[in-house]
């Protein structure tokens, strides 16, 4: 309703940790302004204090029927001023020869999003984005009329009568085809960025059992894994509960790979995804802008065991570190979504 104007746009926050739908990754944040593909806009930002980005103008969301992804751009793709500040330019017309800070926009493009990154938790901070589309600086929009109110309105409702049961059938079909307790390869999902890979698959554990995900790590420049819920493929409660682990938050063990432990108590080890209790879900991993694709493998194990099948030197992690690593994260939630 408030960000649907092409010619007055402006980034708003979305799928972050109140409304949470379609699997976000709980190491991003996601902001969108709604572009028109025939018009010419400026963005600019600060993206000093994330690990990472990437923008990409796209034609609506999975859940609507849209899939389009016309382009990408990284960190390592613009020219960034030594503080963090850049500039962009978002247009019909392709980039001039050897400009680096240029998207063309498609003309069937409905908005631009942006993905923050964020992996150190403890200190890293939310980037500044602005945007304007080029010949409307300085001027105010027009008045709302009861026509748009309609309009959007409409647009609103039908927006969530497709979200509901787009998303409680994919999680269906996918428990139906996918072995409880296994993961997938990592694929790029059609509609996906094609810088990020993605694999995943299901947990079904007992009161007593827990799963090992064992893994050699990408080389990527950001790796995860992470659960969700059935029905809305909702992040959980990744503030309190350690239920997501990235690369800079993962231990490795001193043979180079990472054993990532599910279970419905604390293991007493520093890669524990907690299940919150639930027998079942839903795990994604996600390798961004890798250069291998390591396929992990699983196995369900009797909790009382999990020592047996870990090395010999992986660290005991106790209460007190346990509280200081949530501590780390109800902190950085709180600077990265409540500022």
């Amino acid at each position: 309703m408030e960000f649907s104007d092409t010619d007055f746009p402006a980034f708003y926050r979305h799928d972050d940790d109140v409304t949470r739908w379609g699997g976000p990754n709980v190491d991003n944040s996601y902001v969108r302004a709604r572009v028109d593909g025939r018009s010419t806009y400026r963005l600019r930002g600060n993206v000093s204090g994330i690990h990472d980005l990437i923008i990409s103008p796209r034609n609506g969301d999975m859940h609507m029927g849209r899939f389009g992804v016309s382009a990408d751009l990284d960190s390592s793709q613009m020219d960034i001023a030594p503080d963090g500040s850049f500039k962009l330019t978002l247009s019909p017309e392709p980039a001039p020869e050897g400009v680096k800070n240029w998207i063309q926009l498609p003309p069937d493009v409905d908005h631009v999003g942006i993905r923050q990154y964020f992996y150190d938790w403890e200190n890293e901070t939310p980037a500044d984005f602005e945007i304007v589309k080029v010949g409307n600086e300085g001027r105010a929009p027009p008045r709302v009329t009861p026509e748009l109110v309609a309009q959007r309105l409409d647009y609103a409702a039908r927006w969530a009568e497709a979200v509901i049961p787009f998303w409680n059938d994919y999680l269906r079909e996918w428990s139906a085809r996918v072995e409880a307790n296994t993961l997938q390869p990592p694929i790029i999902p059609r509609g996906g960025s094609q810088d990020i890979r993605h694999g995943g698959g299901r947990f079904d554990l007992a009161p007593d059992e827990a799963l090992i995900i064992e893994f050699d790590p990408p080389q990527a420049r950001y790796w995860s894994y992470q659960w969700y819920t059935d029905g809305w493929f909702e992040s959980p409660d990744f503030a309190n509960r350690v239920t997501s682990l990235n690369g800079a938050q993962a231990h490795t063990d001193s043979d180079g790979k990472v054993r990532i432990v599910v279970a419905h108590r604390d293991p007493g080890v520093q890669n524990w995804l907690d299940t919150e209790g639930r027998r079942q879900a839903s795990i994604n991993y996600r390798y961004v802008w890798t250069q291998d694709e390591p396929m992990p493998s699983t196995r369900v194990v009797p909790f009382a065991e999990i020592r047996r099948h870990l090395p010999a030197d992986t660290p005991h992690f106790d209460a007190d570190a346990r509280r200081e690593q949530i501590a780390v994260r109800q902190a950085h939630v709180q600077r990265r979504f409540r500022r």
